[in-house]
């Protein structure tokens, strides 16, 4: 099993994440809070993420599920975030990171992004569902383009996502994956959903 402690992978990896940042949070875009590391162990050991995958995390802000899937997978990962200055800091992380070929950082709004070419999309509730509709959207504009097969995953859902991804036919859930409150050293449980893209 991967070392959990967030402070440990953050050393390891050369970067810094850990703090919490809602400056450019709004009514429809969130602030950052870095999904814990043991989640993302958890993500990696069902070894679904393969090499030659093409990965979206949206609401990257500084950009730790990128630097930890790229040194874990391999595989080349796109970060978005509609807070430029958020994305400095990710940018100044990538080059103390030092190994980048395969890592952009997009300063995008959610719901202008289409993610071409991307078959794995990682979404930590960065912003409303009004406008995880219109990322649905998107995401169904590039299925039209080129039609494959799209994993969602969704970790910590709020009850407004609670309540709307189940009636969202787009939507298959194909896996969930409980954490305690004690793993994510939080007050309550969660759970990351994996859902396939059902045009």
């Amino acid at each position: 099993m991967l070392n959990s402690s967030d402070s440990n992978w953050d050393d390891k990896l050369n970067i810094s994440t850990e703090s919490v940042d809602y400056s450019d949070e709004d009514n429809q875009n969130y602030g950052y809070d870095p999904t814990p590391y043991v989640v993302l162990e958890r993500l990696v050991e069902l070894d679904i993420l393969k090499k030659d995958d093409v990965i979206v995390d949206y609401g990257c802000g500084k950009g730790r599920i990128c630097f930890f899937i790229n040194s874990q997978v391999g595989c080349r990962i796109i970060g978005i975030d509609h807070s430029e200055r958020l994305l400095e800091i990710a940018r100044e992380n990538l080059e103390s990171y030092g190994n980048g070929a395969d890592i952009d950082f997009v300063n995008s709004k959610a719901e202008d992004y289409v993610p071409d070419g991307a078959n794995c999309l990682y979404f930590f509730n960065p912003f409303s569902s009004h406008v995880f509709q219109e990322v649905l959207r998107r995401i169904g504009e590039s299925y039209g383009r080129n039609p494959r097969e799209i994993l969602i995953f969704f970790y910590y859902s709020t009850i407004e996502y609670r309540l709307y991804l189940p009636t969202e036919p787009r939507l298959k859930l194909v896996e969930s994956v409980y954490f305690s409150e004690d793993e994510i050293d939080n007050d309550t449980p969660a759970k990351l959903d994996i859902f396939k893209f059902n045009p």
